[in-house]
């Protein structure tokens, strides 16, 4: 049994225990039931672990230091269990071999407590195979997951091996394709221990290597969406490759083309269309025809696919674009939005990207996926600005999981508009303080990408 797997069923089981002390006596059969289920299985996963820990951290829950993601099954226990622990500044829990029933339940019984009163009470009893940390912040990092230097770090050696690989391409220099696959696995080790931290840097934005940027952006956000529609590793690799490949084929138009400081003539606008296609021909070049390669080459063909059928290349109107080449075609688009270049040098905000995507839904935009992206970034994406009701400036620097209307900003502008290197506010816990505008940033001249470098 995997430590996900086992950390999915033990906060299961601890959730159901905890809502029927809340309900019925202790002596009630369905609380003995619920405690004996708990305890026979905490017996079980002691064989494979000396100690179960739950940490909290941020808007993630942690068991034995493997991160358990939200999903439909589960969600309500895994909900729960954040919002509580969070409310009471619980940090970890630690249970360890030798609890007793008796000791369980007591434990149990303290969530009945109001926060104000639970530390207090923790202190009055006696737990000695249980252990109980408290937070004085959420940004108070554990041990095993201080970690943000390490994920800023390869970002930027996947974006350097990104950088390399087209180049070389441009060239017709030989390529190394092992190293876009480790990439990719490097960005799926990194999106399962604190995906919203690799998501946020997909806001840096390089004005002047675009293309490198926004290949790798869609790549993380490509991974994203699929890890969080449930695909297996296997498939997290293909797509996150893809993703990665999309835009292989501007390498075989002409670079002064592709970095034209004007909008492109409807010629050139035919010339550079032909992207798709020529992305065939170059990961035919570098990866042959194995699967993942045969993968890339759909997706780089299709990317420019629409839901409804219509989009380029020019293909029969019944042929439709596959799951993958729909979720690339969604994070392409976004990433582009949102992103500075040469003839567009103001780019739309997040969220007006976000509005732009949804009203397109059926059209060019499979739905479905569309509210699964719009979940994982939030209605108010990284990077977005906005005027609060105190009149300071704030960016939004992380998500809350399952509250998407109550970020975590960061003051960056005083009442004056003056750039400050503010406070940092958890909308989901500070009920003083609210959203009044949604802003440009560029107004202030704020780079959103500066605070997550």
């Amino acid at each position: 049994m995997s430590t996900y797997d086992s950390g999915k069923q033990f906060i299961n089981y601890f959730y159901a225990l905890i809502k029927a002390i809340q309900v019925y006596d202790v002596g009630n059969d369905v609380v003995q039931t619920c405690l004996q289920r708990l305890f026979n299985y905490m017996q079980t996963v002691f064989t494979l672990y000396a100690r179960l820990e739950l940490v909290r951290y941020r808007d993630y829950i942690f068991f034995n230091k493997q991160r358990m993601r939200f999903e439909i099954e589960g969600y309500a226990s895994l909900q729960f269990m954040h919002t509580r622990l969070k409310s009471l500044q619980i940090k970890n829990m630690i249970f360890l071999q030798g609890i007793t029933q008796q000791e369980l339940v007591s434990f149990c019984l303290l969530f009945k407590k109001p926060p104000a009163e639970y530390a207090k009470s923790l202190n009055q009893q006696q737990f000695p195979h249980i252990s109980v940390e408290f937070s004085s912040g959420d940004d108070e990092i554990p041990d095993f997951l201080k970690d943000d230097a390490r994920i800023k770090r390869s970002y930027f050696k996947a974006l350097k091996v990104t950088k390399t690989l087209m180049q070389n391409l441009w060239i017709n220099r030989p390529v190394d394709v092992r190293q876009s696959r480790r990439i990719v696995y490097n960005l799926i080790d990194s999106l399962s221990r604190d995906e919203f931290g690799i998501l946020a840097l997909t806001a840096i934005k390089n004005f002047d290597e675009y293309t490198y940027n926004h290949s790798l952006n869609v790549a993380i956000l490509t991974l994203a969406i699929g890890q969080r529609i449930g695909l297996s590793k296997k498939d997290l690799a293909d797509i996150g490759t893809a993703g990665l490949l999309h835009d292989i084929g501007k390498v075989s138009i002409p670079k002064d083309l592709i970095y034209k400081p004007e909008k492109l003539t409807d010629s050139e606008w035919q010339i550079l269309k032909h992207h798709s296609a020529y992305g065939v021909k170059q990961i035919l070049r570098t990866r042959g025809l194995d699967d993942t390669g045969l993968i890339s080459m759909t997706v780089a063909y299709q990317h420019h696919w629409n839901f409804d059928g219509s989009g380029y290349p020019v293909h029969e109107e019944q042929d439709r674009p596959v799951l993958f080449s729909r979720i690339v075609r969604i994070c392409d688009s976004y990433d582009a939005m949102t992103t500075p270049r040469i003839y567009q040098p103001i780019p739309y905000p997040p969220f007006v990207a976000l509005r732009v995507l949804w009203k397109l839904r059926f059209t060019c935009f499979d739905p479905m996926l569309l509210k699964v992206f719009i979940q994982l970034l939030g209605l108010y994406p990284v990077g977005t600005c906005m005027i609060l009701d105190t009149e300071e400036v704030a960016l939004v620097i992380r998500q809350n999981e399952g509250l998407p209307t109550k970020p975590v900003i960061k003051i960056v502008c005083d009442t004056h508009g003056e750039k400050i290197d503010g406070t940092i506010i958890d909308l989901s816990t500070n009920g003083s303080t609210s959203i009044k505008q949604l802003v440009f940033a560029q107004k202030y001249g704020i780079n959103p990408a500066a605070y997550f470098v």
